[in-house]
């Protein structure tokens, strides 16, 4: 059961208690029952319409007991749920945060997005469902325990009739869980079609017949889901049918057979349909409850799947702890120096694989960078291999001279500020210290960007507008940047959305600046009128570095 298994990831503990308070819950209500009968057989022994205290004080403790065991069952398992939904949703976001990029690139996000809301929502909407199920479950053990020490033979008959119907009960419910899965994968192409709008507007905007083949799939895939979706009603109601028609089975047999096969049955038959009937508050309660469950048990195992395979995706020696480097992150260094690098991209057998390298390369503290070159010569590749965002397949990396190895990759990425071509401008400035982050430099920052005049830093940390510009964002995500206070700065075309005059100032004031400060620029550029802004130029070509002469910079023929 994977709801139990869900919950058994925090530890024996919340099974344990479960057991406990629905045992105890089970064993009252099966009590109240004792209890009204063996009051009812002596009103009938001794035709007096009296009843004995004795009995009434037992009924209602048997029934204060059943609804404290019963809330604190539903009170504890539900808080239990709601810890083990926040222990895998943490841990999901946890292994995403230390992932792999490389094998990241290729991940579904919708599926994540899917299981982090939707998955929660629904387990957590029918944890106490759980209780109630195990609850019903001991609820009939201790009844039909009752109908065996009043009569054997309607015990052997109940009880095999409740065994074949669990078991064509369970089966029917494979197949409702089943159908549950199928209809997921029309329900997740619909995702895809609603992604697709979204991330794509402007391109279905500009051609009708696009987005009339949008809205056909989408329609495609709605119909397919509304289709599945009424399958599973019909097959849940189908399900539901057969326990209500197995119960009245039941008491038809009390009623029908046991009498011709058990002698002296008659004094009996009365405790026995009691008990029956009694017993259908656990058993419809079992039936719905099985069939509610069915769609958060796919929610759970589909959020045990995804939390195994986003854990297999973490790339190896950044577990919590050695990420943090916070007295790296603002030490000094020398140079970093590439030697005999090389990465290649995973590739199909008939395909030819892309490779960069082998690179060969010095950067120096303080030095300002430019790398140019044709979209497909690996810019973007050698960019994530100066972050430590990708491991070299071959080659060594130093710091200062010492070898960077497997699973240190985080002592070059916590030297790094970056703005890249497809930054993510985070809607608050995280990571930045609150006194910086609210004090005159980021003020300054703002002003020298010419953004003062359109965004502020409110509560502290946050901007308080991003309905901009692409250009503007990105003097944003700069700001950040430069907050971080990173001794390397990584640029990927970050001038090609400013207009001409912020362009110039960047070349020209900005970057001087940021030179002053003592930060290492490394700046992808396609902008030849201001190359000489840089103290060196390498070019991309076909995944070799190739170092290009250039005039005495800018800022040397100023002085």
């Amino acid at each position: 059961m994977n709801l139990i298994k869900f919950v058994t990831l925090l530890g024996p503990g919340p099974v344990k208690w479960l057991m406990v308070w629905a045992l105890l819950s089970a064993t009252a209500s099966a009590g109240v029952l004792a209890v009204i009968n063996t009051a009812a057989r002596n009103i009938a022994d001794s035709r007096y319409d009296v009843v004995e205290l004795w009995w009434c004080l037992a009924f209602v403790i048997c029934l204060a007991v059943y609804a404290f065991a019963e809330s604190r069952m539903v009170a504890r398992l539900t808080a239990d749920i709601e810890a083990a939904v926040d222990r895998s949703r943490a841990n999901m976001l946890d292994s995403l945060s230390r992932a792999s990029l490389l094998r990241l690139e290729g991940w579904n996000r919708t599926e994540l997005f899917e299981s982090i809301t939707r998955n929660c929502q629904i387990i957590s909407m029918n944890s106490q469902y759980i209780a109630l199920t195990v609850r019903s479950a001991i609820l009939m053990v201790a009844v039909l325990l009752y109908i065996a020490s009043v009569s054997l033979v309607a015990f052997l008959f109940i009880a095999s009739l409740l065994a074949v119907g669990a078991v064509i009960h369970f089966g029917l419910g494979q197949e409702l869980a089943e159908r549950r899965r199928i209809a997921s994968e029309p329900e997740a192409v619909m995702f895809e079609y609603v992604s697709d709008l979204f991330d794509g507007f402007k391109e279905q905007r500009l051609n009708s017949a696009r987005g009339r083949d949008l809205g056909a799939g989408f329609e495609a895939a709605a119909a397919a889901t509304m289709t599945e979706r009424n399958e599973i009603h019909v097959q849940g109601w189908r399900q539901y049918v057969f326990g209500e028609t197995a119960f009245n089975l039941m008491l038809g047999l009390v009623a029908f057979v046991v009498p011709i096969l058990s002698s002296g049955f008659a004094k009996s038959v009365g405790k026995v349909v009691s008990a029956v009937l009694f017993m259908a508050t656990p058993v419809f309660g079992l039936m719905q409850t099985v069939m509610i469950m069915g769609e958060a048990e796919a929610a759970a195992g589909a959020m045990m799947d995804l939390e195994v395979r986003l854990a297999d995706l973490i790339e190896p020696g950044s577990e919590p702890g050695l990420d943090a480097l916070d007295a790296v992150a603002s030490s000094d260094f020398s140079e970093i120096r590439f030697e005999g690098v090389e990465f290649t991209f995973p590739a199909n057998d008939d395909e030819r694989p892309f490779s960069v390298g082998p690179i060969d390369l010095i950067l120096r503290r303080g030095e300002t960078v430019f790398i140019t070159g044709g979209n497909g010569s690996g810019k973007s590749t050698l960019i994530k291999l100066l972050t430590g965002l990708y491991r070299p397949a071959r080659g060594v990396v130093r710091l200062d001279g010492r070898a960077i190895q497997a699973g240190e990759e985080a002592e070059l990425r916590e030297r790094m500020a970056a703005v890249f071509t497809d930054f993510h401008l985070f809607p608050r400035l995280y990571g930045v210290d609150p006194a910086i982050a609210d004090g005159p430099e980021a003020a300054d920052l703002l002003r020298v960007m010419e953004m003062d005049h359109a965004v502020r830093i409110v509560d502290g940390d946050r901007f308080d507008r991003h309905d901009l510009s692409a250009g503007q964002r990105k003097r944003l995500g700069l700001i950040a940047a430069l907050l971080e206070h990173k001794p390397i700065l990584v640029l990927d075309e970050w001038a090609a959305d400013q207009d001409p005059h912020f362009r110039r100032k960047f070349y020209r004031e900005v970057l001087l600046e940021i030179k002053r400060r003592g930060i290492t620029v490394i700046a992808v550029t396609h902008d030849d009128h201001y190359f000489d802004a840089a103290d060196r130029r390498l070019r991309m070509e076909d995944g070799r570095l190739i170092e290009e002469a250039v005039d005495a910079p800018l800022w040397e023929a100023r002085q």
